[in-house]
């Protein structure tokens, strides 16, 4: 590094510690780290995050305030401009093949519920500007698409991460499953969110905590989306909240396995989650898969304590004996190969910027859940009342058939033939996950 760089990252340092580590000013941290080093950041480390959970989102540059658009999407998706510098809906839709499941159809008639934490007050005219530069259909409240749900008792995310962390997950979700409904669930940070998981899973009145919160109505999720992790690792006692007859989703966070070789990403190790690690995706010009790489920052692990749950079965049990591996499957998450995601308020400058994290992964596949419960429907099956359980059989069944086998990178473990600690299982195989959800009960 040199003197010149070096002053500058010096001056950041002192900068933020004149601040107190206000999260307040995570967006202007974070852009001024990007500057300063040319190197992703997280937007809210776990040190600087206020309340118990932290977002799984890292920040990786500015990709421009007014994006000229090229083949129906902005220049810097894809391939557009020659080379891969973010990866855009029509990307990702075409690499985990969710275009091709039968009966799909953009997951039409299901809602996927986002849950973040503080309130977010741009939520849907940020994610309206997205859908119209990515030629994807309006979300909103008018057209019954899009529903708010603060319940986070007055305190306004704006500035401090969490505000792009919220638009990365509602843009992603509705990239993959561009007919689903989308409830967005601002939680309050300073509770644990086992209340606002509850509101998100079962909707209002049926949660038991609509009362708490005032509420008389509200959808609920068949499938919910959280990029967010507990700050201080695994807490059993809050376990029962998890088990809500829904597809809960979880990234497994973005410290790696490092340095202690475990998961800290709770309640990723939920007995009742679907833990979600991290890749790095590599695109050919045509949109499909090059290569797909364990991502170095995922977590991963064994957890400390919740022992092998039944449907982990033989397949990845073993590497971690008796205690529960850790995650089930992965998508992309590395901000080396990030996604672009559209914010606009007082705190970050209009326009896209590359994001990463386990935070990408997690709305990705929720997309992709919310797709095949709309195949399973017009197949005359039943929705998804859990995902993990399903995919271990699937993979004893026929591996090559319905996973993408990772077997590079390494996050403090290495990645290698079928289940690892950096991706689970692997990626699914949208399409042929598809063919098998089908005709199981």
């Amino acid at each position: 590094m040199n003197l010149r760089k070096l002053i500058l990252v010096s001056f950041v340092v002192l900068l933020v510690c004149q601040m107190g580590f206000a999260q307040v000013t995570a967006a202007n941290r974070a852009m001024t780290m990007v500057q300063a080093t040319g190197k992703p950041t997280p937007v809210v480390p776990a040190a600087l995050a206020k309340g118990p959970m932290h977002p799984t989102i890292w920040l990786t540059r500015s990709l421009g305030s007014k994006p000229k658009l090229v083949a129906g999407e902005p220049w810097f998706c894809d391939f557009n401009n020659g080379s891969q510098v973010a990866i855009c809906p029509k990307g990702l839709t075409t690499a985990y093949q969710v275009s091709q499941i039968i009966g799909a159809n953009g997951g039409a008639g299901m809602t996927i519920a986002i849950l973040d934490f503080f309130s977010y007050p741009n939520a849907e005219s940020n994610l309206g500007q997205f859908s119209s530069d990515m030629g994807l259909p309006a979300c909103t409240t008018a057209n019954g698409c899009f529903t708010s749900v603060d319940i986070s008792n007055g305190n306004d995310g704006t500035g401090t991460g969490w505000d792009l962390e919220s638009m990365l997950d509602l843009q992603y979700a509705h990239a993959m499953a561009p007919k689903a409904k989308l409830v967005y669930v601002q939680g309050d940070p300073y509770s644990y969110g086992y209340e606002a998981e509850s509101i998100a899973a079962l909707g209002c009145p049926a949660s038991s905590f609509c009362a708490q919160y005032g509420l008389a109505s509200s959808p609920a999720g068949d499938v919910v989306s959280n990029s967010w992790t507990y700050n201080a690792g695994e807490i059993p006692s809050l376990d029962p909240y998890w088990n809500l007859g829904k597809p809960l989703l979880f990234a497994s966070g973005d410290a790696s396995a490092w340095p202690y070789y475990s998961v800290t990403g709770y309640p990723c190790t939920s007995v009742y989650a679907t833990c979600v690690g991290g890749t790095s995706l590599y695109l050919n010009p045509n949109l499909t898969r090059n290569a797909e790489l364990g991502w170095a920052g995922a977590g991963g692990g064994c957890s400390d304590n919740f022992g092998i749950p039944s449907w982990q079965g033989s397949v990845g049990s073993g590497v971690c004996s008796p205690m529960r591996a850790a995650p089930d499957v992965g998508a992309i998450a590395d901000p080396n190969t990030p996604v672009a995601v559209y914010i606009c308020n007082i705190y970050w400058t209009c326009g896209y910027y590359g994001v990463g994290g386990t935070s990408v992964a997690t709305p990705v596949l929720s997309g992709l859940v919310a797709n095949l419960d709309t195949a399973r429907v017009s197949f005359g099956k039943g929705k998804l009342t859990s995902f993990a359980p399903r995919l271990y059989p699937a993979a004893t069944a026929n591996y090559n058939y319905f996973f993408f086998d990772v077997v590079s990178g390494f996050n403090g473990f290495y990645a290698g033939p079928q289940f690892d600690l950096i991706t689970g299982l692997g990626v699914p195989t949208g399409k042929n996950l598809g063919n098998r959800f089908f005709g199981l009960p």
